[in-house]
């Protein structure tokens, strides 16, 4: 009996591995039509019209719609930010220069696909998308932490992800708006060094943090609604 759980567990686990991994190929196909034509209800029809895949499969891949697979995409941002970071010595750094580094590692990462990642932030910029946005702006922040090794709680947990969330949709602002990555980059740090070295922005932004990480609290565990 026991061995027959087990084996149901393998396959329910081996299961699951083969669906991410149809997923992952779906999102490479979308990213060619992201692109050119941006995020759309039209998606997974043009994917169905260039691919193997039929439009049925992509939709029972992601029955929630194509904000599914949009916050799929920004996931492996996430992931491959954490892979990358596994080159750097972050030890030997403080924890604010940690997470720094990784800023501007996942500026890198993102600036390989700049016009995806344009279409991307505009169309989450969108005020039906307000849910999902939150929730992506928290899981890439929070990872960031994360990786720093970041090991606060309570409050102190969600004001630290608040104040950098408000720092990294200023500079992702630049960064989609901008060429100039050595700008973006002077933008990033002239923020972190007004977060660490005068008391009063501290102290403004910790106000602003307070507000934000109940948000942060509310949006951590919503699900995307169907568009």
């Amino acid at each position: 009996m026991l061995r027959k759980l087990k084996n149901i567990g393998r396959r329910k686990k081996l299961k699951k591995i083969n669906l991410n991994k149809l997923r992952y190929q779906i999102l490479l196909k979308a990213k060619e039509h992201i692109s050119k034509c941006g995020w759309n209800d039209k998606l997974f029809y043009n994917i169905a019209a260039k691919s193997k895949f039929k439009f049925s499969e992509i939709a029972a891949l992601f029955p929630e719609g194509y904000i599914t697979l949009l916050e799929m995409y920004l996931d492996t941002v996430n992931n491959q930010m954490t892979e990358d970071s596994k080159k750097i010595n972050l030890i030997r750094l403080r924890v604010h220069e940690r997470v720094k580094e990784l800023v501007i590692l996942r500026l890198k990462i993102m600036s390989r696909e700049k016009e995806l990642i344009s279409k991307t932030y505009f169309h989450l910029l969108l005020p039906q998308n307000f849910k999902i946005a939150s929730r992506c702006l928290y899981k890439a922040v929070d990872q960031i932490w994360f990786v720093a090794g970041d090991n606060s709680t309570d409050f102190s947990f969600y004001s630290k992800r608040a104040i950098l969330a408000s720092i990294y949709s200023m500079v992702m602002l630049h960064f989609v708006n901008n060429n100039s990555f050595d700008q973006t980059i002077e933008l990033l740090d002239k923020q972190l060094k007004r977060v660490s070295k005068i008391p009063k922005i501290k102290n403004r932004l910790g106000d602003i943090a307070k507000t934000i990480s109940q948000t942060f609290k509310l949006v951590k565990n919503i699900r995307p609604i169907k568009q």
